[in-house]
């Protein structure tokens, strides 16, 4: 019986093996295309990141040479010093749409990424399903007795074996024939 269970369970691992292969290959497509969405979603991020960093260090030099200018000029408020402060606020103004495109590209990052887990988590929940249907464990084995008769036994192949005498005499002893 344990020799028995023992090729049912490898029988059992062999076909749970083969559908998971045949759910690899049905999940793989969307797997891709899920995988090459975050990347793009992450390189999104990274992007805007760069972008809003930009943003920010021109923002502070121009705000910077416009109060120096001010501060150093000959005048304190003209025309010129105004327009430059008007210039560096929109700047600042930009700096805030910077921040709220990153924050959309990481929800965006966010949103793939969970519907990454899921594929994955419903691609197990058909493994473990298989892996169920199919486990020897699960299997009640029943004993059955065949009762011998002649007419069911067919002889095929009758052999004659013949062993030589082997001196006992010596180990390197060769055989007598």
């Amino acid at each position: 019986e344990r020799d028995f269970r023992a090729r049912l369970q490898q029988t059992g691992r062999e076909q749970r093996d083969a559908v998971a292969e045949t759910l690899r290959l049905k999940y793989a497509p969307k797997l891709a295309t899920l995988q090459e969405r975050l990347r793009r979603a992450q390189q999104m991020v990274e992007r805007q990141k760069a972008e809003a960093d930009q943003q920010k260090i021109g923002t502070i030099v121009s705000l910077g040479a416009t109060l120096v200018g001010a501060f150093l000029g000959r005048k304190a408020i003209s025309a010129t010093t105004i327009s430059k402060a008007s210039t560096a606020i929109r700047s600042a103004g930009r700096i805030v749409k910077e921040s709220q495109d990153i924050a959309q590209a990481g929800e965006t990052v966010e949103a793939v990424q969970a519907a990454l887990n899921d594929l994955n988590a419903r691609f197990q929940e058909e493994v473990d399903a298989a892996q169920a249907k199919l486990g020897a464990d699960n299997e009640t084995l029943e004993t059955v007795d065949v009762a011998l008769k002649k007419s069911n036994v067919n002889v095929k192949l009758v052999s004659l074996v013949w062993a030589p005498h082997w001196k006992t005499a010596s180990r390197d002893a060769q055989p007598a024939w």
